[in-house]
């Protein structure tokens, strides 16, 4: 079982106060707007802590100590032809070296070690060992559903965002950038379509996403060419799209 790990983005109780509430402050505000009292509020929270501290079933949740790395890292080593075989493929990579996955992490702006990140996508079945220090790529995004245990911060993030997104205006200032979520599902399609359906909206996805992955990275400020005060004063914003998908509603 992967060891556990603190948050990387917050520090301190304080600060993962702060990081819960992103999760919980747009839902509140969501339904007081919506007319139930805070008494009511307060009344449904402890009874879903009460039912949840009774649960004994499921999966635990492990942090796995990072957010968001696999599209960056995956979507370089398919492109940058400094990672690309004489075929064009994605070439097979020593840990370390000039041309390796520490120089893809680096490339990447990672700073991350190598070997955590590597152990990462090994074991959700990212990247393969085919040598005591070779490692191919394998799938084109990390695949977060593993039986052994969810992510916590994937899936967290996921939360957080989702929320943002279907409850904008219900809490966030006018002036910040509009959130959007779009939803295309049908309920009369059947049930023998949705292998089909899953694969078709995956491979389009990734398609999508890598295209996306790439046109943030030509608009993304470079950290290592621009001096300290300049990227401390930078009014960076965090953009971005996650896509998820809906193949039964049984």
């Amino acid at each position: 079982m992967r060891r556990k790990v603190p948050l990387k983005t917050r520090t301190g109780s304080a600060q993962r106060d702060l990081a819960v509430q992103d999760l919980l402050v747009p839902i509140a505000e969501f339904l007081q707007r919506s007319g139930m009292q805070q008494s009511q509020l307060h009344a449904e929270w402890q009874s879903a802590i009460r039912r949840a501290s009774r649960a004994r079933k499921g999966v635990k949740v492990i942090r796995i100590g990072y957010e968001q790395l696999g599209l960056t890292i995956v979507s370089r080593w398919l492109r940058d032809p400094n990672y690309l075989n004489h075929a064009g493929r994605p070439d097979d990579l020593p840990l370390r070296g000039k041309r390796s996955f520490s120089s893809l992490l680096k490339s990447c702006a990672v700073i991350r070690p190598a070997p955590d990140v590597l152990d990462s996508l090994l074991e959700f079945g990212t990247v393969k060992r085919i040598a005591s220090n070779r490692f191919r790529l394998i799938r084109r995004s990390i695949n977060f559903a593993i039986p052994n245990y969810l992510p916590f911060e994937p899936n967290f993030q996921f939360l957080v965002d989702a929320l943002h997104a279907s409850t904008w205006g219900s809490s966030v200032v006018p002036k910040s950038p509009r959130l959007f979520w779009q939803n295309v599902a049908s309920s009369n399609v059947p049930d023998k379509y949705a292998v089909e359906f899953l694969r078709f909206a995956k491979e389009r996805s990734l398609t999508f996403m890598h295209e996306i992955n790439d046109w943030l990275e030509a608009h993304e400020t470079v950290i290592a060419a621009v001096p300290r005060k300049t990227l401390e004063s930078a009014k960076n914003k965090r953009l971005g799209i996650g896509l998820f998908g809906v193949c039964s509603d049984q």
